[in-house]
């Protein structure tokens, strides 16, 4: 899928500064989550590069921030368990 990006940098930074990522599990227009995601890593990788960002370094920062908070959830739901006994 082709998409026209001529102010795409102007909507990917009003998304950012406006915190609003709800439409995400939602997936894009309408799209399944699977290909939804697949476009938004797209747009990433375009967002990378514009600015000069190394995206292997953007998903290795992302991958170590997603295992840092998996392992925060775990811990948690384990002192919830252990309180409940």
């Amino acid at each position: 899928m082709s998409m026209d990006r001529s102010n795409w940098m102007d909507h990917v930074q009003d998304v950012i500064r406006s915190r609003h990522y709800t439409w995400l599990p939602e997936g894009l227009g309408g799209e399944p989550v699977d290909v939804a995601m697949t476009y938004l890593v797209t747009d990433i990788m375009h967002v990378c590069k514009a600015a000069g960002i190394s995206f292997e370094d953007v998903l290795l920062e992302a991958r170590q921030r997603y295992e840092a908070e998996e392992r925060e959830l775990r811990e948690q739901k384990q002192q919830q368990a252990s309180a409940e006994v």
